[in-house]
C-alpha cells in the first residue's frame, strides 16, 4: 500500500456525484439567464462529475454546463480565463465562455454555478477506434500547442488540488485504491503508482511548471474528417481540469490517452511525444519523466473512474470510460520504464547512452572459435520456407554456432500475423548440444530462476541466460557453473540465449517487435564482450536504404508507402522486410507463380551456368519457348517476337501494325495504360501514368470512350461504346485518314480489373478490321491464366486478335515479354526492316519462360485463380453490401478491384481514402495499392498461388479497416 504524499490526504473521503438538473430546468436557465431562443429541448451530454447539455437556439448551438458544487466559482473563472487566453494564441478551435444577459460568465441557479460555452462542431476523437500515424502526430502537436499557448498564462486559482493533476496522483491512488473491488486491479494500480512515484520524486526538482489543460484526451478533442476520411483533431474542449502542474504532464496525458486503442503501445505513444516535442520542446529531464507521468496518470484515472462508476451506476459517461481507463493503466504499466524512456528520447532526437558491457568470460567453452550463423531475412542457409521447419533450421545452424545480436530474424516471421510479431533478436545465441555446461560470464547475484532461464544482477548490468536448466543460486563468480543447455523450443534447436539489460530490469524478452526494436536495443546492449567475439548483425536500416535511394535514384522511380519497409525476400505470396516482418502480397501480378519459385530459380541458375547471349545466335531454348507460346494462342497466330517488357511488346505491336497496314492512326481507350516508351505513352491516357496525355495527344492517336461498366458513359451497354468507335472510325475516314490499329486490354486492368461489357470487343474488332486496321490485345497484365476460366483475357470476350502482347507473368518477375502474331503481319515487318532486342529472347529468358509455362500447367494455378478468385470476389461483394465507401467490386479470377467512392450516386472517387487505407493495410501485414484513373480502386492481383485463406485474410483486414478507420 502506498502512502499519501501529503498529510492529510486531500482525497480521503473524496466522493463527487454529478448534478441531476432536469432538462426543462436547463432550458429555463438557457432562456432566462442567457437569452437563448431554443429551437429544441436540451440534450444531455456525458460528463465525469459535472452535468452538460447541448442547447440549440436560433443563433446556433452552445453547451450549458452545470458545475459540481465541489468546485468554487473562482475555479470556474480560472477555466474561463484559460479558454479565452488559449483561444487567442492557438491555431485550433478552443471552447470559449459566453456571457449571460447580465454580462457575467457564471450564474447561480438551482443551487449550482452555471456557464454557457461555445459548441465546437465535429466528432469527438473517441468515435475513431484507430488513430493513423498522422493523427497521432496531430494529437501531439495540438497538446504541444496547448502547452505553448498557456506558457504565459497565470491565475491565482490555478494552484489547486484536483484529482486529475498528475502531481497529485499518488494521493488519489492512496485514497481511492482501497475501494477497487477487483484485487488484481487494486494490486496493479498500487504497484504501478509506487514505481512512478520513485521516478517523479527523483526528477521533480528538474521539471518545469506552468498552467496546463491537464485533460487532452480523445473525448476532449473534436475532429473533422480530412480529405482522406481520417478524423483529425481541430478543437479542444472541457477546461475543467486546468491546473498549475508539470509542463510535461500535458504531453504525458495526451500520449498515454491513446493506449486504450486495440494493439496500441509504445510506438504510438512515442509518435505523440515526438509531435509534442516538435511543437513545444521538452527538457531531457522532462522526457525522462514521461513514462512515470503516463503511468501515474493511468493509475489515477483508473481508480477515479472506478469509483465514479460505483458511485453512479447510471452515469453512462463513467460506465463507458471504465474499461478504457483500466486498459490505459494496464498498457502503460506493461511498458518497462527504461525502454519507454529510450523510445521517447529517440523520438525527441535525444541520445540514449547504452549500458556498458564489460568483457566477461565466455559462458560456453569455445565461443571464440565458433562460426556465426545468419538467420536474417537475407540468409542463404534457408530457402523455400525452410525457416519454418525446425529440422531444417537445426541443420542450417549446425552442431555449434553463434546466433547474432540485433538481427531481424526470418525464423521468427509469422506470415499470417496481422500484427508484427517479435522478430528482432535482443541478445546472442550459443547453439550447442543439450547438456552443454553454461558458466557465469560476470560476477553477480542470481535474482531469478525460471523454467528455462537464470537472471544475474551484476551491479550496473542485468544478464539473462535463457534456454538452460538453471543450477545456481546466490552469488556467483565468473566461470562458475550456472546450468546446462536445455532442449530447444519452437523453431530453434538447443541453445543458450545471452542477453544484457539495465540494472533492475529482470524480465527481458528475447525478441522485440520491429517498431519497438530500436528502443529495446538501446537498453539491451550488444553482448559481444561477454562472448569474447563479435556477434552483432548489421542493423536493419530501412531509413538509410531509403535515403540512399533518394540520393541516387530519380524521384520519378517512386516507392510505395509513406514509410516503405525494406523488402529483401519473397516466397510464394509473401514478402519479408529486413526486420523479419512478413506481408501478404496482393499486388504482385508480375510474380504469377509466386516469389522465389524453385523451378524458375533452378531454370535460371542452370542456364546462366551454361550460356546467356543475344538472340542472333542459334540455341534451342528460343524455338522451344516460341513454340509453346504459339500452342497457347488461337490458330493462325503462329509467329513470335521476343522482347523484355510489356512496354517494349506494345511498342513493337504498334510498329508491326503500322508496317503491315501502311497506315499510322491508332485507336485507343480513354484512360488506358500500355507502357512507358514514347509510342506506348502516346496511346496511354491514364492520369496517374501520363498526367499530360490528354493535353499532348499526337494527331495520329484517337481516343474512344472508356468501356468501363461502372464509370463509363454507357454503363454496361456494349452497343453505346461500339457506336462511339464506329463514329470515330467514320470521322477518320471522312478526314482521309487510314487506321493502323486498335489497342486495348481485353479486361480493363488499369481501371482496376473492370470486365468489358459483353460483346464490346466483338463489335469493335469487326469495325476495326472493316476499316483495314489490326486488333492488338494487350494481355500484359490480364493474361496467362489470371482470369481463371480463360488463359487469355480476350477469350472472355469471344474474339481473336491479330496481335497478342504479353509480359510480366511471362517471366515470373524476370524481364520476359513476347509479341504473338500472324505470319502475314510478321512477314510484312520482315520485308520492311530488321529487328533485334539485345536480351529479349536470351537463353536465360527463354529458359525462365519455359519453366513458368511448365509450372502453370503442372501446378494448376489457373484453376486456383478461378476457384479462389470467385471466393475472393464474393467476400468483396459482401464489403460492398456493408460499407458505403466500397462502391463496387470488379474483376474476374485473381484480377480484382475494390472501387472506393465517397458517394455512390455521384461516384465521387475516394482517392485519398484509398491511399490511407493501403497504409493501414500495410500495418496489418497486407500489401495493396490503388489504381485506376482516379487511383481509388484497390488492385487485388496476387500471385496465382494465393489461397482462399489468404483471400479471407485480406477481406477480414479490409472489413476491420472500414469498421475502425484508417
Amino acid at each position: 500500500m502506498i502512502e499519501s504524499m501529503t498529510a492529510p490526504n486531500p482525497f480521503d473521503g473524496h466522493e463527487l456525484r454529478n448534478p441531476r438538473l432536469p432538462a426543462d430546468a436547463a432550458a429555463a436557465i438557457a432562456r432566462e439567464r442567457f437569452g437563448l431562443d431554443l429551437s429544441e429541448p436540451p440534450r444531455a451530454l456525458g460528463s465525469h462529475q459535472d452535468q452538460n447539455f447541448l442547447v440549440s437556439a436560433t443563433t446556433g448551438q452552445a453547451v450549458l454546463r452545470i458545475a459540481n458544487n465541489a468546485f468554487t466559482t473562482a475555479e470556474l473563472e480560472l477555466q474561463n480565463a484559460a479558454m479565452l487566453h488559449l483561444a487567442a494564441a492557438a491555431p485550433f478551435a478552443v471552447q470559449q465562455p459566453l456571457a449571460a444577459l447580465d454580462g457575467t460568465f457564471v450564474v447561480h441557479e438551482h443551487g449550482h454555478d452555471v456557464r454557457l460555452t461555445t459548441f465546437i462542431a465535429g466528432e469527438p476523437l473517441t468515435d475513431q477506434r484507430y488513430f493513423a500515424p498522422p493523427i497521432l502526430e496531430a494529437i501531439g502537436a495540438l497538446a504541444g500547442g496547448t502547452a505553448a499557448g498557456l506558457a504565459d498564462f497565470t491565475h491565482a486559482t490555478a494552484i489547486r488540488s484536483i484529482q486529475w493533476d498528475v502531481r497529485q496522483a499518488a494521493d488519489v491512488v492512496a485514497a481511492l485504491a482501497p475501494g477497487v473491488v477487483d484485487p488484481a486491479r487494486r494490486d496493479l494500480v498500487e504497484r504501478t503508482m509506487e514505481r512512478a512515484a520513485v521516478t517523479l520524486g527523483r526528477l521533480d526538482a528538474e521539471l518545469r511548471r506552468q498552467v496546463i489543460h491537464s485533460d487532452i484526451m480523445p473525448y476532449n478533442l473534436i475532429g473533422e474528417r480530412d480529405g482522406d476520411g481520417r478524423l483529425r483533431p481541430v478543437g479542444l474542449i472541457d477546461f475543467g481540469d486546468v491546473v498549475h502542474s508539470w509542463l510535461a504532464a500535458e504531453a504525458a496525458i495526451a500520449a498515454g490517452s491513446v493506449l486504450d486503442r486495440e494493439g496500441f503501445g509504445l510506438p504510438q505513444v512515442a509518435r505523440v511525444v515526438a509531435a509534442f516535442h516538435r511543437t513545444c520542446p521538452l527538457l531531457v529531464s522532462e522526457v525522462d519523466a514521461l513514462h512515470a507521468m503516463i503511468t501515474a496518470r493511468g493509475a489515477a484515472l483508473a481508480v477515479s473512474t472506478d469509483q465514479q462508476a460505483r458511485l453512479e451506476p447510471d452515469n453512462p459517461h463513467a460506465q463507458a470510460a471504465l474499461a478504457g481507463d483500466w486498459a490505459i493503466l494496464a498498457a502503460s504499466a506493461a511498458l518497462p520504464e527504461p525502454v519507454a524512456t529510450a523510445a521517447f528520447r529517440q523520438a525527441c532526437g535525444i541520445d540514449v547512452t547504452p549500458v556498458p558491457v564489460p568483457r566477461g568470460r565466455a559462458p560456453v567453452a569455445g565461443c571464440d572459435a565458433a562460426p556465426t550463423v545468419d538467420l536474417s531475412v537475407t540468409t542463404e542457409l534457408l530457402a523455400d520456407r525452410a525457416w519454418e521447419d525446425a529440422a531444417a533450421v537445426a541443420a542450417a545452424v549446425g552442431p555449434f554456432a553463434l546466433g547474432r545480436y540485433g538481427e531481424g530474424r526470418l525464423v521468427h516471421a509469422d506470415r499470417d500475423a496481422p500484427a508484427a510479431p517479435p522478430s528482432v533478436h535482443l541478445g546472442a545465441d550459443v547453439f550447442a548440444p543439450v547438456g552443454t555446461a553454461v558458466h557465469a560470464p560476470l560476477a553477480g547475484t542470481v535474482v531469478a530462476t525460471r523454467a528455462a532461464e537464470l537472471v544475474l544482477d551484476c551491479g550496473a548490468l542485468t544478464v539473462r541466460l535463457a534456454g538452460i536448466v538453471p543450477a545456481a543460486s546466490g552469488t556467483v563468480e565468473p566461470g562458475d557453473l550456472v546450468g546446462t543447455i536445455g532442449p530447444g523450443e519452437g523453431i530453434l534447436p538447443s541453445h543458450l540465449h545471452v542477453q544484457a539489460g539495465p540494472p533492475g530490469l529482470h524480465e527481458l524478452p528475447g525478441l522485440a517487435r520491429p517498431a519497438e526494436a530500436a528502443a529495446w536495443l538501446a537498453v539491451c546492449p550488444d553482448v559481444s564482450p561477454l562472448l569474447g567475439v563479435a556477434v552483432a548483425a548489421p542493423p536493419p536500416a530501412a531509413a538509410t536504404a531509403l535515403a540512399a535511394r533518394r540520393a541516387h535514384v530519380a524521384a520519378v522511380q517512386e516507392t510505395y508507402y509513406a514509410e516503405p519497409p525494406q523488402i529483401e525476400r519473397g516466397h510464394r505470396q509473401h514478402l519479408y522486410d529486413t526486420t523479419g516482418r512478413a506481408y501478404l502480397d496482393v499486388v504482385n501480378n508480375v510474380a504469377i507463380l509466386g516469389h522465389a519459385h524453385p523451378a524458375v530459380t533452378a531454370a535460371a541458375t542452370r542456364q546462366l551456368r551454361l550460356l546467356n547471349t543475344n538472340s542472333r545466335f542459334l540455341y534451342d531454348a528460343i524455338s522451344r519457348f516460341a513454340e509453346r507460346l504459339v500452342a497457347l494462342a488461337p490458330a493462325g497466330l503462329d509467329r513470335v517476337l521476343l522482347v523484355s517488357s510489356g512496354s517494349e511488346a506494345n511498342d513493337l505491336a504498334l510498329r508491326l501494325a503500322r508496317t503491315a497496314t501502311g497506315a499510322r492512326d491508332v485507336l485507343c481507350v480513354h484512360g488506358a495504360y500500355h507502357g512507358w516508351t514514347q509510342a506506348t505513352l502516346d496511346v496511354s491516357t491514364a492520369v496517374a501514368d501520363n498526367p499530360d496525355g490528354l493535353a499532348n495527344l499526337p494527331d495520329y492517336v484517337h481516343l474512344v470512350a472508356s468501356p468501363n461498366a461502372y464509370r463509363g458513359a454507357f454503363g454496361a451497354d456494349a452497343d453505346g461504346y461500339v457506336a462511339d468507335v464506329r463514329a470515330t472510325i467514320e470521322r477518320l475516314g471522312a478526314e482521309g485518314r487510314r487506321l493502323a490499329a486498335f489497342i486495348a486490354e481485353p479486361l480493363y486492368g488499369n481501371a482496376g480489373g473492370v470486365p468489358l461489357p459483353d460483346g464490346y470487343l466483338t463489335g469493335v474488332y469487326d469495325l476495326v478490321r472493316a476499316a483495314g486496321g489490326i486488333c492488338i490485345a494487350d494481355e500484359v497484365q490480364v493474361g496467362y491464366g489470371r482470369l481463371g476460366s480463360w488463359f487469355w483475357a480476350f477469350e472472355q470476350q469471344g474474339v481473336v486478335p491479330d496481335i497478342i502482347t504479353v509480359a510480366k507473368a511471362t517471366g515470373n518477375g524476370h524481364p520476359v515479354a513476347a509479341v504473338i502474331t500472324t505470319a502475314a503481319i510478321a512477314d510484312a515487318f520482315d520485308r520492311d526492316a530488321s529487328f533485334f532486342s539485345s536480351v529479349g529472347g536470351s537463353p536465360v529468358s527463354c529458359a525462365i519462360g519455359l519453366a513458368v509455362l511448365d509450372a502453370i500447367a503442372v501446378e494448376g494455378v489457373q484453376e486456383n485463380a478461378r476457384v479462389v478468385g470467385a471466393h475472393f470476389r464474393m467476400r468483396l461483394e459482401r464489403l460492398v453490401e456493408r460499407f458505403p465507401l466500397a462502391g463496387a467490386a470488379h474483376g474476374l479470377g485473381l484480377y480484382l478491384g475494390l472501387e472506393l467512392v465517397r458517394d455512390r450516386t455521384t461516384k465521387e472517387p475516394a482517392t485519398a481514402e484509398a491511399y490511407a487505407i493501403c497504409e493501414r493495410l500495410l500495418e496489418l501485414g497486407v500489401i495493396v495499392q490503388p489504381t485506376g484513373d482516379h487511383l481509388n480502386v484497390l488492385k487485388l492481383k496476387p500471385p496465382l498461388c494465393f489461397m482462399a485463406a489468404d483471400a479471407d485474410r485480406v477481406a477480414d483486414a479490409l472489413e476491420r479497416v472500414l469498421e475502425e478507420g484508417w
